[in-house]
């Protein structure tokens, strides 16, 4: 039956949740009906609307719609319907999904095109823009933020699909209450997963006279549990953290795949297994930083579910690999000394240097003042080709600088 599809709104006073966004008196609102804007991005987890007020923008607008998947959709699908709007003279709208996974090209095409006026931008984002977008898509964007939808919201959605679900399964009423309250848990604020969950409950709900109850009796085995708290998510990451810290590949892979089962998109997975890279990693394996990165990009060109193994191989990797903090512990030693000191630095390296000896001259290392007396904040440990750094540091400095 598809419910999602068959109840998707048409007009922005359909739309269940958002009222900051899309009220008489809210500001969004009021840009939509004014057509006054060159790029709107609607940043928000899935299943909040984005899409939709999108497709309600060209429909309010009366402009050509061209509907874009990041992941499938690039600069020269792009570029084909900005001529086609250069040369019928009438811009399009273009709505981008997940533009957050467009790269820098891609991006600065949807710039130049912008800046060119053939099309207006619509896109959505389930990450930070500030992460995500160039500063320059960013400043030319008006940004909004969706919110997960409330119990409430879930009931209007309910209430509007009822005479869909009576016409489906010929009744007259259809009975929501005994199944209403487990599906807004279960669906975590997303209006389609909650949709899509209600459809299966009516496909399992009992007929009494003219009135179907809706059952989730059994919708356990249909489904895979998806919900977890704020708490678990963090438990579950810090897992992952420090089996990886530990050295146990085992217990990293576990705890990595249990965080995306659970639902977290694997590009927030990537991103925090870049940072253990270096703060957990850093100098004992430099590579370690250039694998994780690499296969960031490998599983962007796969993407799912084959991705999935590119993620295991990070994992099982990183966990692996000898483990140093050193890199890490300097940053926070230096950064604190900059909180509480002002240095300058020497005469001999800077801009107009008085004494200053080029390395290069001296082949390659030459002994001469870069910091005030006395002060250090990096001590390489023994672990991996950190112990190298260390040897050659020792070699080069002595004790005066590596004690």
């Amino acid at each position: 039956m598809l419910l999602a599809e068959l109840s998707r709104p048409k007009q922005l006073d359909e739309i269940a949740g958002q009222q900051h966004l899309l009220s008489e008196t809210a500001a969004l609102r009021r840009i939509i009906k004014s057509g006054l804007f060159d790029s709107l991005i609607f940043v928000g987890p899935p299943g909040t609307g984005k899409t939709t007020v999108a497709r309600i923008i060209g429909d309010m607008l009366s402009m050509p719609f061209y509907p874009l998947h990041s992941t499938a959709a690039g600069a020269a699908e792009l570029k084909k319907i900005g001529d086609m709007a250069q040369s019928s003279g009438r811009q399009a709208l273009v709505f981008v999904d997940e533009v957050h996974k467009y790269n820098k090209t891609q991006q600065n095409y949807l710039l130049k095109m912008i800046d060119d006026r053939y099309i207006r931008i619509v896109a959505a984002s389930t990450e930070n823009p500030t992460y995500t977008l160039l500063p320059a898509l960013r400043s030319r964007s008006l940004i909004f933020n969706f919110h997960p939808l409330n119990e409430q919201d879930m009931i209007c959605l309910a209430k509007r699909t009822e005479k869909l679900i009576a016409d489906k399964f010929d009744v007259e009423k259809v009975d929501f209450s005994a199944v209403i309250q487990n599906l807004t848990a279960e669906s975590g604020g997303d209006a389609r997963r909650f949709l899509n969950m209600l459809e299966l409950t009516a496909l399992l709900g009992k007929r009494y006279g003219n009135t179907l109850v809706l059952s989730d009796e059994g919708l356990e085995e249909l489904i895979r549990k998806r919900r977890f708290d704020e708490d678990e998510y963090y438990d579950l990451l810090s897992a992952m953290i420090k089996s990886i810290r530990g050295t146990d590949p085992d217990a990293a892979l576990l705890w990595g795949l249990k965080l995306v089962q659970s639902g977290v998109d694997p590009e927030m997975v990537f991103r925090r297994l870049m940072i253990s890279a270096s703060e957990d990693i850093g100098n004992a394996f430099p590579d370690a930083l250039v694998f994780v990165n690499s296969a960031f990009q490998a599983f962007m060109n796969v993407g799912l579910p084959e991705g999935m193994i590119i993620l295991s191989h990070t994992l099982t990797y990183l966990a692996s690999c000898p483990k140093s903090n050193r890199s890490y512990e300097a940053y926070g030693s230096a950064k604190k000394y900059l909180e509480e000191n002002d240095p300058q630095a020497p005469d001999n390296i800077k801009h107009s240097a008085v004494g200053y000896k080029y390395p290069h001259s001296f082949g390659g290392f030459v002994e001469q003042k870069y910091k005030p007396d006395g002060l250090k904040f990096y001590y390489p440990s023994k672990n991996g080709f950190e112990l190298k750094i260390a040897e050659r540091l020792e070699r080069l400095w002595g004790s005066k600088d590596n004690d």
